[in-house]
């Protein structure tokens, strides 16, 4: 069965696309005039309401196609009425990954009205808010598309409603942004690139770009025994051999070469020693724990990014917010781990070196 929209689904899309005599020109190109209606060569002429009116119900025939072609499930006419609104205020892109459109050809109409909430923000100028007409665009649709289930009875002294955690922190936002006029948002910048952003990240923090830098160990030295680090002060190079007991037959070979013959001049028949010239040395050489730590940095930085990039560049599905916590979660637990790892390592002291 073939749907078309109703008088009272149009009347609702009007409503909230809001009526635009004069042309006005998008951000992203191209005009504005009507309900929504978008002329990308020319301003061209103005419209009156029947007109627009005209206008949008033709824009609105592909999308009658689309939700005719894609939910596989019988609807009424308010629940028609009501995806038609929401594909054509999200997109149909975006309308075809929602889920949305998943629950309801997964027989779950309840699930998928409340799926509805979680497209209330837009990018404006260039940034990702709530704005307060999505979401009562969002829950008029919401309201219309359960209008044809049958009503079930819940009295509240036997169904006492409890605190849906994730329910409140979606349906919580800290602030509101109020509709921007038409004509008045300025053209989107473009997103950064995950690895831009990352190298971002570390700029705002320099103590963790400092501590990551200064465990790259450069491969040239100079000639004084210094290894030089980048962003790190010089550290000494190893310039004597660890002491270790000799082996038995080294001692039989010194022995025969004089080195631990006894003085004949000495009273108390010491032992007759070389004496080598004390050294101190500042010893810093990374450890393979340290290198672990620096690595597992790294990882949940690139989690983070991959979860920043997630909520950035998504569609606000509630796939993706549920994937960006899943990545941003462990990379913060990564990064504070690895972070106290480095802080509590023990920090290199002068060593006396005497033989």
């Amino acid at each position: 069965m073939t749907n078309a929209i109703s008088a009272n689904g149009l009347a609702l899309i009007q409503e909230f696309e809001g009526f635009q005599a004069e042309p006005k020109q998008l951000p992203t190109g191209g005009w504005v005039v009507g309900y929504s209606h978008v002329r990308a060569d020319d301003a061209g002429e103005a419209v009156n309401e029947n007109e627009a009116v005209e206008l949008l119900t033709s824009d609105l025939a592909p999308y009658e196609t689309l939700v005719n072609t894609l939910v596989t499930q019988p609807l009424t006419q308010t629940q028609f009425d009501a995806l038609i609104s929401f594909a054509f205020s999200v997109g149909a892109e975006a309308f075809g990954k929602s889920q949305v459109l998943r629950r309801v050809n997964a027989n779950d109409y309840v699930s998928a009205a409340c799926a509805m909430d979680a497209w209330r923000k837009s990018d404006v100028g260039g940034e990702l808010v709530i704005v307060d007409a999505l979401v009562r665009r969002r829950t008029a649709e919401k309201a219309l598309f359960l209008k044809g289930l049958p009503a079930l009875a819940a009295p509240s002294v036997f169904v006492r409603p409890q605190l849906d955690h994730a329910a409140s922190i979606l349906g919580a936002p800290v602030s509101y942004a109020p509709v921007p006029e038409v004509g008045s948002i300025a053209p989107a910048v473009a997103k950064p690139e995950p690895a831009q952003r990352l190298a971002e990240i570390l700029k705002s923090e320099p103590a963790t770009e400092a501590l990551l830098l200064t465990q790259v160990v450069a491969d040239n030295a100079d000639e004084d025994g210094e290894i030089t680090t980048a962003h790190a002060k010089p550290v000494a190079r190893y310039d004597f051999e660890p002491r270790v007991a000799p082996r038995r037959s080294e001692q039989a070979k010194a022995k025969k070469s004089g080195l631990f013959n006894r003085s004949k001049d000495a009273p108390d028949g010491a032992d007759q020693r070389i004496h080598k010239v004390r050294k101190s040395v500042e010893m810093k050489a990374p450890s393979f724990e340290n290198f672990g730590l620096v690595a597992l940095m790294l990882f949940g930085l690139a989690l983070l990014a991959t979860a920043t990039s997630l909520l950035v560049t998504g569609t606000g599905d509630m796939a993706e917010y549920a994937g960006a916590a899943a990545l941003g979660t462990p990379g913060v637990a990564a990064v504070l781990m690895s972070a106290f790892g480095l802080w509590r390592a023990p920090q290199p002291k002068a060593v006396s070196v005497e033989a």
